[in-house]
């Protein structure tokens, strides 16, 4: 019951019923002519804390899901959102539900388990598999066990689900992410990462944390995220639930070949749904918690009871006063203050709380606890991508009943990035052009860097900038390009001009007589980094810019075949002819959804053959800072 009311049967677009999923185009999200029904391209599906058996005995359970090997595991229900399986029984007593919570959680100590489905392709490959996981067998496979939760979770996907493919999921003690996608759009997916970070005890147990599933479908990267943050009410809390989000996102890396970035700047769009825990704070100055820790803080900043905003909650939920009740949401005072997840949006929440409440129909709170809107989803875009992403559909599901949390499910549309449908198709020899992007980026400077070194070494940062790229073929060579070390400054400024040449066959050139250079989806990253003689390397932050705004002057038509691109003899005419871009960057450094200090800089662009980059570079150096301009004061500023 409570998954039929949760999740829209086969992915049917409708207002009244969608869940936590994204659409790939931007069409009407209008109910269709039951012939045709229009769907979701993708289903996400993030749950915690599934500790509790359906109606049947601890032993008749324990029989169930006896592995071959003699040892058993605990009986869960996965067919719910945020926690909670079937109605309690009578055999079951809630000793042994609180059992059950505690082994699952230290599960995840050594029982995570990842599947990706096996026709998804990677960009080495030219050829892919045809086989979909759709039968119960497969599926069952999915997930190297066959304890009751799991096989009962893939039975409820399969029936309510039956035009759509597993092509992630992810366990991690208590946390669930399944990424189901069309079965028809299977083929185009590729690079699909899973990854997860531990925030429970020690970091180690797996009862908090989250999980990430990043793809790409149409040069368009989306990461998923869903996660399970530190509980209870009071400051301390809210402020280590803000390092959650920090670590989760530090340690849950979205690709290998780019450990340096994290999924919120990487990835295109990004979605964060879970529970937050978050809660309601009234009359309060929420502070800056930042420095309070777990044994710390005031005794007026904790609350024993946990409720003590209870009758002052539920008076508004009675009355709808929706504005009051997120003007104390927490999570809404951290983004306003950027102190997690900055850049982030989320909808204002227009329903009553969704914890904590009776496994019941409907909402009845439970007075030890102050109600609040602890389950939430967000979602960010990249640089040159905002406004691309729309919701359609942000709603509580108030039938789920087998969980104290009523689960939050909504719609988006999602403008694609223009580019192939299938793998990147070389151009005939017979029609390459030698033109390449040139970017000159100089005046580059950063503020406010945090300090990196202990006070043994100055107390301070040794930074220099990385240039990376995405994809990676457009600037890697061996190395990334990069700066110089300023030593033990906060605040350095660059006095160099950084050239960069992007690899003309890898910026998502399409195939064809009248096909032109394309640069959709493809991403300049640069990256502040603090040296260290004795150990790696540390990240300060990253800025992420869309390369497509970076050259949305220049004119990336081919030349005609067989025409030969005469020498540049003045300046102004090749300003008239071709023409330059120059673009100021002024851009907060971001790390794990916090930042880190400014970045500002200068980026000057052009599409050139190889005999007009000495010229474009005489032409740029007009619009570089006037400082360290001849070699001299170049050579004397690197001793100083």
């Amino acid at each position: 019951e409570s998954f039929s009311a949760w999740i829209p049967h086969d992915g049917i677009i409708a207002v009244d019923d969608a869940a936590n999923a994204v659409c790939s185009t931007q069409e009407s999200h209008a109910s269709s002519p039951k012939e045709n029904p229009k769907k979701y391209d993708f289903i996400i599906v993030g749950m915690q804390e599934a500790a509790f058996a359906e109606g049947q005995t601890r032993q008749s359970m324990d029989d169930t899901n006896r592995n071959v090997d003699g040892s058993s595991r605990s009986s869960i229900d996965g067919g719910n959102g945020r926690g909670g399986g079937m109605k309690k029984t009578k055999t079951k007593s809630v000793l042994v539900r609180k059992v059950d919570k505690v082994y699952l959680a230290f599960r995840g100590l050594t029982h995570t388990q990842t599947h990706r489905s096996p026709i998804i392709r990677s960009t080495k490959r030219s050829t892919i598999s045809t086989a979909h996981l759709s039968s119960t067998p497969r599926l069952s496979s999915a997930l190297t066990t066959n304890q009751y939760d799991t096989t009962k979770f893939i039975s409820l996907i399969e029936r309510q689900c039956p035009s759509y493919s597993l092509l992630a999921s992810s366990m991690r003690g208590e946390m669930r992410l399944w990424v189901l996608c069309l079965k028809k759009l299977e083929g185009e997916v590729r690079e699909v990462y899973v990854a997860g970070e531990n925030t429970g005890i020690g970091s180690v147990l797996a009862n908090k944390g989250g999980i990430i599933a990043t793809l790409t479908l149409r040069s368009t990267r989306l990461s998923f995220l869903t996660c399970h943050l530190e509980a209870h009410e009071g400051l301390n809390h809210y402020a280590n639930r803000n390092r959650n989000l920090v670590q989760i996102l530090g340690g849950a890396k979205p690709h290998p070949d780019f450990y340096m970035l994290d999924a919120t700047i990487y990835s295109h769009h990004m979605f964060v749904c879970g529970d937050l825990n978050y809660r309601i704070r009234f009359g309060e100055n929420s502070g800056n918690a930042k420095n309070n820790n777990n044994d710390g803080g005031n005794a007026g900043e904790e609350h024993p009871d946990n409720g003590s905003h209870f009758d002052q909650a539920l008076k508004l939920v009675q009355e709808e006063k929706w504005d009051d009740l997120n003007a104390g949401d927490e999570l809404a005072m951290a983004l306003r203050k950027k102190e997690c997840l900055v850049g982030f949006e989320t909808l204002p929440c227009n329903f009553p709380p969704t914890f904590k409440v009776a496994r019941e129909s409907g909402y009845v709170y439970n007075d030890k606890r102050t109600p609040s809107y602890t389950d939430r989803i967000l979602w960010k875009s990249t640089d040159g991508m905002e406004g691309t992403v729309t919701p359609i559909l942000y709603e509580p599901c108030p039938e789920f009943i087998t969980s104290d949390h009523k689960p939050i499910r909504g719609g988006f549309t999602v403008k694609m990035n223009k580019g192939p449908t299938n793998l990147p198709i070389p151009t005939p020899p017979t029609l390459k052009d030698d033109r390449q992007v040139h970017l000159l980026i100089s005046d580059i400077k950063c503020t406010d860097l945090p300090i990196m070194d202990n006070e043994l070494m100055g107390g301070l940062a040794d930074p220099y900038v990385l240039f990376l790229s995405s994809p990676k073929r457009l600037l890697f060579e061996r190395a990334w390009p990069s700066t110089r070390v300023i030593y033990r400054n906060l605040n350095p400024v660059w006095d160099e001009d950084i050239h960069l040449t992007l690899d003309h066959e890898a910026c998502g050139e399409g195939s064809g007589v009248d096909s032109s250079l394309s640069l959709s989806g493809n991403m300049l990253y640069m990256v502040v980094m603090d040296y260290d003689q004795t150990s790696g390397d540390d990240v300060i932050g990253s800025v992420a810019l869309n390369l497509k705004t970076l050259c949305s002057q220049l004119k990336f038509t081919k030349c005609p075949q067989g025409k030969k691109k005469a020498h540049l003899r003045q300046s102004s005419a090749f300003q008239e002819e071709q023409g330059i871009q120059r673009t100021r960057i002024v851009r907060p450094i971001l790390r794990n959804g916090q930042e880190c200090g400014a970045l500002e800089c200068t980026v000057v662009s052009a599409y050139l053959v190889p005999g007009e980059v000495k010229s474009f570079l005489k032409i740029a150096g007009k619009v570089r800072s006037a400082k360290f301009r001849n070699a001299k004061e170049r050579i004397l500023a690197s001793f100083r």
